[in-house]
């Protein structure tokens, strides 16, 4: 296998997107001109389309322009935390404010419980999240790729609750990819945000990933503009920024035309597939 990717494909009326977040990964010892030679073929083998990308580095930046992508904006900024630091190190790393707020829930009671996400059950985690989401006004990829994931990798996702009373105070979902995991969404409400829950939900997953061999911690992008007090928590957390590609638009789609969608599957907004070239 040369690369893999995954791509979310969304129709809007006639028209439909594909977004190619943080890849294709790539095989080990693979130059440029042949990376963008996979990558010119994966265009061409799906329909016409409006694509957008967020390519993995700036190095995968001038990959993409090589085959018609131009950048929208600056290059981001990704938090990494380091999974391979001793537990030692781990709690060094982080601010000292940040370490305050997780030594006072280590000691407020609160319950962590630990264990895959239940695509029925789990329903209403999964919209107090999305009414969170519609208040504060931020982004994130829809319910329906969570839903898609667990559905499709049953082991890959790892739900933290925080409990207190028998309240949920908090939660925090990660998708596992070994080594690598990612933070994908949460939500707290107004008990959990006064206890510090989200501080003890990513100290005890951290410690829970690391035990079980990953070796990074994805936390996402960190957005000091549009979400301040999220870029503080994570950069506190002792994740490390590391900059990415820019987010990148490509307005000549491939060669074939779009298939009419069917009365079945092709009618849902949004699908998930991966690519394996």
């Amino acid at each position: 296998m040369l690369a893999s990717a995954q791509i979310l494909q969304r129709r809007l009326g006639p028209l439909l997107t594909c977004y190619l977040p943080r890849g294709p990964v790539w095989a080990e010892g693979m130059d440029d001109p042949v990376r963008a030679r996979i990558l010119r073929e994966m265009l061409r083998s799906l329909p016409r389309a409006l694509w957008l990308a967020a390519p993995e580095s700036s190095a995968d930046t001038a990959i993409f322009r090589s085959v018609g992508f131009r950048a929208l904006m600056t290059p981001q900024y990704t938090a990494e935390f380091d999974l391979t630091r001793p537990v030692a190190r781990m709690l060094a790393d982080q601010h000292g404010k940040w370490r305050n707020r997780l030594r006072r829930a280590q000691s407020g009671g609160i319950e962590i419980l630990s264990r895959r996400l239940d695509p029925l059950c789990d329903q209403p985690l999964l919209q107090q999240e999305a009414a969170q989401r519609r208040a504060r006004g931020y982004a994130a990829l829809p319910t329906g790729f969570v839903l898609a994931w667990a559905r499709s990798a049953p082991g890959a996702t790892r739900l933290f609750l925080a409990r207190r009373g028998g309240e949920n105070l908090a939660f925090m979902l990660f998708l596992l990819h070994p080594p690598i995991a990612t933070y994908q969404i949460g939500w707290t409400g107004p008990q959990g945000r006064s206890l510090s829950a989200h501080h003890l939900l990513l100290w005890e997953a951290a410690n829970w990933l690391a035990a079980r061999g990953h070796t990074r911690l994805d936390l996402g992008l960190v957005d000091t503009s549009g979400a301040p007090g999220l870029a503080r928590f994570k950069i506190g957390s002792g994740a490390k920024p590391r900059p990415i590609g820019p987010a990148m638009l490509r307005l000549a789609g491939p060669m074939r035309r779009i298939p009419h969608p069917s009365a079945g599957a092709g009618d849902l907004p949004l699908a998930f597939r991966s690519l394996c070239l």
